[in-house]
């Protein structure tokens, strides 16, 4: 398959799938949870359907000569969708596939929130098993093999083509595919991964680039589009349709946007002979339940998600299927579909037998969580059960559902059936215990000798040997999450507070939530943060260290707290808490650089060196590694390897900039002007508002005689940094040098003098102004400029002297 030329700046990559034989195999707790048989270690589960009834299926093709075309779309309740309910015609597009294939009315996703859903429809199993649990501080653990690395080995082309950052490669979502689209521009996030994204139709521009080229073996697409998520920024005429519904707009925009890539396959002969999926990776809760986005609880309103299988030709269209199914059966379905068996260790079943009627009905239970309020909260966590019929949610005050008369989930029903609610929380305990005790342990923590614990206490980074987000046991009582729904809202509307750059309102909030409970991590942290942006560090101090008493492995309070100290100065302090954040993760990739510019802080430059070499031996180092490797390695004048590890970072994160930027100002340095115009270039492409690459660009383009891209490059730096004072001088000169606008010129020189007067440029732009005003008559003016620029040296050498 092709991938997008240099402008969509997708990543390709290559890697070797990892077998499942180090996979400990779950055992099944009475054929009822897991939908499917157990077996042996080591020994896979043959297909089942790929037998007679598929072929007839597929006709002439070849299982394993089939195309798989999965489409997510982020945060898509089922209930938008015509074909799921919704009497406004807001989805026509998905509707249309819905009549070319099999609809199932009772999907639930196993967890209301991007990466951690994925996680579950790219592996096959529960989030307890992966240990992806929520969006953020989680990556999917590489031992666990991926659709994409199964189906890689096996001949396919695979593509991952993804709007959102919370699904960038580096969480591990992207292993397995040859070419995968998660460019984004980092500068638009303000401590919200969610608020990196991109609109879909540049996500389908890619994903069809990716199409082009003639496939030489079949292929694996993934699509997912997540313009229906929060702010709900509707294009028109979206917008004016729905103006006061802009979640529907959003879905109906979405819905335009499966019209055009379905027209797209079509056009390109590939709709009829692909396996085509379509599902949300979790629904939206608009108000139900008191939840306005999603994460926090598991009702249908966030958890029950649209899925509809295609199959090639639209055989079998208008299927209904009510058997309860999980995300978790995605991966065996295609696996099974494709002609491949279905490794022992996914949880799922394949699907196949249910589209082709050829399973019976069953008692199947699938399974849901929400840790949310324990890991932000340390209130209880939130754990389902669902079958065809009925929901059990384990809380403090439990909950019973009967779904097939209360779709909305307004009345629990649980002291009505007591008998029910007690077997589906068997059912639930047993599966929990039995996933979690196979899956990937993510509470483990560092040996820690006392003295090194006593230090830590001393400094505030602790309070004993874990914190809420690693035990869920306590020996206190957990708040119920649907009795502080309140306090969470008010958390979230101080999030969005920050996000609207509003952070008194956000302050007041959050005080006002620690007034009625004390104990939410989330609350301290954000005040510190809130409080280090007004560079109150000792408030700063402060409020981390009571995140810290709460949950002392709380990484973002580790990071605040150690970061304040060394901006206070208390270089010691900060290190013990950097190292105490290496303790828990040797590969934190922000400790190391912290701890390396602690050494730069202490004139302690080699020892800075050395631990970055030291840190860039590993596999797993990060592309910053690198480059903090290289600008310390140019001021020690080691120009040569500065140069191999700024190209190795640009290689690393081929979407980061500065690299290339350095790069660039080396060749230049080193007389290659040709290759620094290129590589500032690339740098501009990469950062459109990188001040300085358009200045240094511009002046080597006045080298070569071409003034009017010298001129439009230095407008351009000053338009990218309105304080960008030499910017305001050199352009002044090359105004006043071309003969042109000697009014602009004197205004420009003006305006940087006025930014400060007493710049080490002071002295450049007095000169220069008393050359305009020497120029337009003004000799007095002039020699009066020159004086002063005179002072202003004396005054600098002064200084410099001292």
């Amino acid at each position: 398959m092709a991938k997008p030329e240099k402008s969509t700046r997708s990543r390709t990559r290559r890697q070797v799938i990892v077998e499942p034989a180090g996979i400990a195999l779950l055992v099944l707790v009475a054929g009822l949870l897991w939908g499917c048989a157990r077996k042996p270690d080591g020994e896979d589960t043959p297909p089942v359907a790929t037998g007679r009834a598929w072929q007839e299926v597929l006709g002439d093709r070849s299982p394993t000569q089939l195309n798989v075309i999965l489409v997510t779309i982020d945060t898509l309740r089922a209930d938008r969708l015509s074909s799921y309910g919704n009497p406004v015609p807001l989805t026509p597009n998905i509707d249309a596939v819905v009549g070319e294939g099999i609809r199932f009315a009772n999907a639930a996703s196993t967890v209301p929130f991007t990466l951690p859903a994925h996680s579950s429809i790219m592996t096959g199993t529960y989030p307890p098993y992966h240990g992806v649990r929520e969006n953020v501080g989680y990556t999917l653990d590489e031992s666990i093999p991926t659709l994409a690395e199964w189906l890689g080995n096996r001949g396919f082309s695979t593509g991952g083509f993804v709007s959102a950052f919370v699904l960038d490669s580096r969480w591990g979502i992207a292993r397995g595919f040859d070419t995968y689209y998660d460019d984004f521009d980092l500068d638009e996030m303000k401590g919200n991964l969610g608020s990196v994204q991109r609109d879909g139709r540049e996500t389908i521009e890619a994903a069809v680039q990716w199409l082009d080229s003639p496939p030489e073996s079949p292929f694996l697409l993934w699509l997912h589009l997540f313009d229906p998520h929060d702010p709900y920024t509707p294009p028109e005429p979206f917008r004016s349709q729905y103006p006061r519904r802009p979640y529907d707009a959003e879905v109906a925009y979405t819905d335009s946007l499966i019209g055009d890539f379905r027209g797209a396959l079509e056009e390109r002969g590939l709709l009829d002979n692909s396996l085509l999926i379509l599902t949300g990776d979790h629904g939206e809760g608009l108000g139900q339940h008191k939840e306005g986005f999603h994460g926090f609880f598991v009702y249908d309103s966030t958890v029950h998600v649209p899925l509809i299988i295609r199959l090639p030709a639209g055989r079998l269209g208008g299927r209904l299927v009510e058997e309860v199914v999980s995300h978790v059966d995605l991966l065996p379905t295609i696996l099974e579909a494709t002609g491949h068996e279905i490794p022992s260790g996914v949880q799922g079943r394949s699907l196949l037998p249910l589209v082709l009627g050829e399973d019976e009905p069953s008692e199947r239970s699938v399974y849901t969580e929400s840790l949310y309020p324990l890991l932000h909260y340390g209130w209880s966590p939130l754990r389902s059960i669902r079958t065809r019929t009925h929901k059990f949610i384990d809380a403090p005050d439990p909950e019973l559902y009967d779904l097939t008369a209360d779709r909305e989930e307004s009345e629990n029903v649980l002291l009505k059936d007591r008998r029910l609610a007690r077997e589906l929380k068997d059912r639930l305990t047993e599966l929990v215990a039995e996933i979690e005790r196979e899956g990937i342990d993510r509470a483990g923590t560092a040996d820690l000798d006392e003295e090194t614990l006593q230090q830590l206490r001393a400094l505030g980074y602790v309070a004993g040997q874990g914190g809420v987000a690693a035990e869920e046991e306590s020996d206190q009582p957990r708040a119920d999450p649907k009795e502080r729904i309140e306090l969470h809202r008010a958390i979230m509307a101080a999030q969005s507070d920050l996000g609207r750059e509003n952070p008194e309102q956000a302050a007041r909030r959050l005080e006002e939530v620690l007034e009625i409970d004390p104990t939410i991590i989330d609350a301290h942290q954000m005040l510190g943060t809130i409080a280090s942006q007004r560079e109150d560090f000792e408030g700063a101090i402060g409020h981390f260290r009571r995140a810290l008493e709460l949950d002392s492995d709380h990484t973002t309070s580790l990071f605040g707290l150690a970061g304040s100290y060394r901006r206070l100065g208390r270089l010691d302090e900060a290190l013990v808490g950097f190292r105490r954040l290496l303790d828990l993760n040797p590969g934190d990739s922000k400790a190391i650089v912290a701890i390396a510019q602690i050494h730069v802080d202490r004139d302690e430059r080699r020892e800075a060196i050395a631990l970055l070499e030291e840190a860039t031996q590993s596999p797993e180092a990060v592309a910053i590694l690198f480059h903090q490797l290289g600008e310390l390695l140019v001021l020690e004048g080691r120009t040569e390897e500065a140069h191999r590890s700024f190209e190795q970072a640009a290689k690393k994160n081929e979407e980061l900039a500065q690299p290339r930027f350095n790069l660039a100002v080396l060749e230049e340095e080193a007389g290659n002007l040709a290759r620094a115009v290129d590589l500032y270039e690339e740098t501009i492409e990469l950062a459109p508002n990188h001040f300085e690459a358009q200045f240094n660009l511009g002046r080597l383009y006045g080298l070569r005689g071409n003034l009017d891209r010298q001129q439009k490059l230095y407008e351009a730096a000053l338009s990218s940094n309105p304080e960008f004072i030499r910017g305001y001088f050199f352009l002044a000169k090359l105004l006043m040098d071309r003969g042109g606008d000697l009014e602009r010129a004197e205004e420009l020189t003006r305006e940087g003098l006025a930014k400060d007067p007493e710049s080490k440029t002071g002295p450049l732009g007095h000169y220069l102004l008393a050359d305009i005003l020497n120029r337009t008559g003004r000799q007095s003016e002039a020699r009066q400029a020159v004086a002063t620029a005179r002072a202003i040296e004396a005054r600098q050498s002064v200084g410099t002297d001292s």
